[in-house]
């Protein structure tokens, strides 16, 4: 993990704050760490929408509607209003993460218009969705047990340890059903031009035998897939 690779790096802050706490726990497990630093986000002004701008779930919430797929699980959520916004889609999702304070922020954010053109773009709402917040660690695996037919990962496995990792996706799998797709995004702040733009983790997910797969270069093939997505900036 690099630890000093956040989501974004964008100083709010007075010249004298020591800027401390835009950097992510050095654990994931640590949960009164996370709320810590979701406190700090927040007291900051760091709104959802900072967090939600790089989603672009236009293409999943396509590929979900033209599968027949509805259930979603967003796991380590954080304070995003991505599953709000495929709600409003009309899927059945879950939020969740190990912060009670990311979470009890997410569901009492004032979501409007906006931060569903944020995460879903152009994309139709449809009635009959719903949404439900759960605050809890995603290695119980009888948490949010599933099956869901997508499982949405943004930016969380890279904040694992190296040697967690594994185990960490491997409890992802566990709640897909037997041909969802799993939905990696990594970011990573320090990329330059020139560098490799192959997702960091590939490795991890070809380690584990899963298939890798790109909506726009082929349909879906039959079992579970892993669709990695990488941004930078």
């Amino acid at each position: 993990m690099v630890k000093r690779d956040l989501p974004f790096k964008q100083v709010i802050a007075d010249e004298d704050d020591d800027l401390e706490w835009l950097w992510p726990p050095s654990t994931i497990a640590d949960v009164a760490a996370w709320d810590k630093y979701w406190t700090d986000q927040i007291s900051h002004r760091l709104a959802p929408a900072l967090f939600d701008f790089m989603n672009h779930g236009s293409a999943l919430a396509a590929v979900m509607s033209t599968l027949g797929m509805r259930s979603i699980l967003c796991a380590g959520n954080g304070i995003t209003q991505e599953p709000r916004a495929f709600a409003e889609a009309g899927f059945t999702v879950t939020a969740m993460d190990p912060s009670p304070v990311a979470m009890e922020f997410a569901l009492a954010w004032n979501y409007g218009p906006q931060d569903y053109e944020t995460n879903l773009q152009t994309q139709p709402r449809r009635a009959g969705g719903r949404v439900e917040f759960v605050t809890g660690d995603i290695l119980n695996p009888e948490i949010c047990p599933g099956p869901f037919d997508v499982v949405i990962e943004r930016r969380m496995l890279q904040l694992f340890e190296v040697e967690r990792r594994p185990t960490a996706l491997a409890t992802l799998a566990s709640r897909m059903k037997e041909n969802a797709i799993l939905l990696s995004h990594t970011h990573y702040g320090n990329w330059r031009p020139g560098d490799d733009r192959t997702h960091p983790l590939q490795s991890l997910f070809l380690e584990g035998g899963w298939q890798l797969w790109n909506p726009h270069e082929r349909p879906k093939p039959p079992g579970r897939v892993a669709w990695l997505y990488f941004t930078t900036g």
